[in-house]
């Protein structure tokens, strides 16, 4: 069996630090808390139903959201619709799918930080490499989440 250079153990840590960040779909279990991305650092959410109402005028702004898990990607976990009290949403997306959820974390509490994006409007559904997403004309850009762990 060959051994690492102790070199290379620092960079290897940091590889894996830096690869898991994002990916909480593979690593929880159910109702477990989920941290994924930059930690949130945005204090006051902007009322959904207002960014809903004119997203450009939220363009490139950096905005913490805040509701309920009104759905989520059954691909790969790259996108939630983030919902109020009374059901308007509004989808926050990891444009490079690198903060995925877990696909069984509808209804539950979260938090989101991104950035209000404008996608190149080609039709209303995208599919990806074997997996389809909506694909409405803006979206927030995830950096980070946290999902509220579910009360037992």
């Amino acid at each position: 069996m060959r051994r690492i250079p102790p070199i290379f153990a620092p960079v290897l840590v940091a590889f894996s630090l830096i690869i898991g960040s994002g990916v909480a779909s593979h690593t929880t279990t159910a109702g477990d808390p989920v941290r994924a991305g930059v930690p949130i650092t945005v204090k006051k959410s902007v009322r959904i139903d207002k960014l809903a109402k004119q997203p450009g005028k939220f363009e490139g702004k950096v905005l913490r959201l805040e509701g309920t898990v009104k759905d989520v990607c059954q691909g790969r976990g790259c996108w939630v619709d983030v919902a109020d009290a009374h059901g308007v949403s509004f989808m926050a997306k990891s444009l490079d799918e690198t903060i995925l959820l877990p696909k069984d974390c509808q209804g539950r509490k979260v938090i989101v930080q991104g950035i209000v994006t404008a996608l190149p409007h080609t039709h209303d559904e995208a599919t990806e490499e074997g997996h389809s997403c909506p694909a409405p004309r803006y979206v927030l850009a995830t950096q980070g989440v946290e999902l509220i762990a579910e009360r037992k």
